[in-house]
């Protein structure tokens, strides 16, 4: 009985034991996507009213007014809307920026992802104060203006360090795409399509 009693304490422990080692070992990331769901709340703003799950006939409604408001124009390729504007919180002078921005729609044409793309309007390949490893930072700072919340973490993902921000269901994710872009990526979490990859 003494024996049977001193197993069973033994075993209890070893469950403990993995338990709390399983915790320690769960990734930074895995634990704020766990917390941040557990919230039960939605985040679906992108930016100028343009939300996840919008249609995509609303997003070009929304972009067409924002036309006429002067605040878009058309980007370079057909896929993108362009919003150039001024910076003069995170620059010492005031530095124009231009951000592109194209949605991603699912199979019911609505929108379950936004891509961004920023770089300096004057940049140039022989400036290097222009490049996108100093734009990055920035962009990381206005990021966490506009949509309030979480810091951005750092995951490795393909052998590189990605800053992450996950708020509720919105994730973005900020990359360097070449000399002169920054890449941001927002997601929709919940969206069937990303699910498999929340605790990646």
């Amino acid at each position: 009985m003494m024996m049977s009693w001193k197993f069973t304490k033994s075993l209890v422990f070893s469950g403990v034991l993995v338990l709390v080692l399983a915790g320690c070992l769960e990734s930074e990331y895995t634990r704020l996507v766990k917390s941040e769901l557990a919230r039960e709340v939605t985040l679906d703003s992108l930016l100028f009213q343009i939300n996840f799950n919008d249609s995509r006939s609303d997003f070009y409604s929304k972009c067409q007014r924002l036309n006429q408001q002067k605040l878009v124009t058309q980007g370079p390729s057909n896929a993108a809307v362009q919003h150039v504007f001024v910076d003069s919180v995170l620059h010492q002078e005031p530095t124009s920026i231009r951000m592109l921005f194209y949605p991603k729609f699912d199979e019911k044409d609505k929108i379950m992802a936004m891509d961004f793309e920023f770089s300096y309007l004057a940049w140039a390949p022989w400036n290097k104060k222009l490049q996108s490893d100093q734009l990055q930072p920035k962009v990381l700072e206005l990021l966490e203006i506009w949509y309030g919340g979480n810091d951005f973490i750092t995951i490795n993902l393909d052998d590189k360090e990605i800053p992450v921000k996950v708020d509720a269901n919105r994730r973005i994710m900020v990359f360097t795409k070449d000399a002169q872009t920054v890449l941001v990526r927002v997601h929709n979490i919940l969206h069937p399509k990303f699910k498999h990859s929340i605790s990646s």
